[in-house]
């Protein structure tokens, strides 16, 4: 998740709190709540609690939903851009080739 916060949002901080903190504004707030809720299940497994047998799991059902998000956000943040790109660039070629053939009439 950090990488894809620092390469799709040029967003670099101490660390990834911060750096979801900082897309807040650039997301809606129920893409923003759950990168966030996925950060918190993350720290559960990143921060051991002092009790070291204290053990949550994740089901295998809570787990394809955390990967779906992680799916859903490639497909959202690079993906569906790349293609938007790419039509965008095919319009404005489409512009300059009638604009050249209006100007050879």
């Amino acid at each position: 998740m950090q990488g894809m916060i620092r390469d799709f949002w040029g967003i670099k901080k101490d660390n990834l709190k911060l750096e979801i903190d900082a897309i807040r504004d650039k997301c809606d707030s129920l893409t923003w709540d759950a990168i966030d809720a996925l950060r918190n299940i993350g720290n559960i497994g990143a921060h051991m609690e002092e009790d070291i047998n204290l053990i949550i799991d994740v089901d295998p059902d809570e787990a394809g939903l955390l990967i779906n998000l992680i799916e859903d956000l490639l497909k959202r943040w690079y993906v569906e851009k790349h293609e938007r790109e790419e039509m965008r660039g095919k319009i404005v070629e489409i512009a300059k080739k009638k604009e050249a053939m209006k100007k050879k009439s």
